[in-house]
């Protein structure tokens, strides 16, 4: 299915979107492990604990809102080469995910399995050589 060993790859699922959360939770495939902030300060506080291999951001989320926190890890050179999949609720709002520096987006509804699939697939696109 993937190029990489999954049993590196931790994800940082930034939602307050329980559905998308618990999809998570039942859908990691062995070896991938995943954290979960509820708003983008939280998630900000998990970036300093520990970097993650891939973060998946909903750009409706909490107080300072996905597109900020993906803005603010691109200008931070230790945050900067982590993909991000951008969650959006409306198709047309695919250009500020790019714009913001998501890798990908995917609009909600989306199942997990298939969200978790892209996220792998975002770590393999940006390594080194790939």
């Amino acid at each position: 299915m993937t190029e990489t060993d999954d049993s590196d790859i931790d994800l940082l699922v930034v939602t307050d979107d329980l559905r998308v959360q618990e999809g998570f939770q039942y859908s990691l495939p062995a070896g991938v492990s995943a954290r979960f902030a509820a708003d983008a300060r939280s998630a900000w506080m998990e970036l300093q604990t520990a970097v993650p291999t891939v973060v998946v951001v909903d750009i409706q989320t909490g107080s300072a809102g996905g597109y900020g926190l993906t803005k603010d890890m691109g200008a931070r050179p230790e945050l900067a080469q982590i993909p991000v999949v951008m969650l959006l609720e409306r198709a047309h709002d695919s250009w500020l995910a790019r714009q913001a520096g998501a890798v990908s987006s995917v609009c909600k509804p989306v199942a997990a399995t298939s969200l978790v699939r892209q996220c792998i697939e975002a770590v393999n696109s940006s390594r080194p050589g790939r």
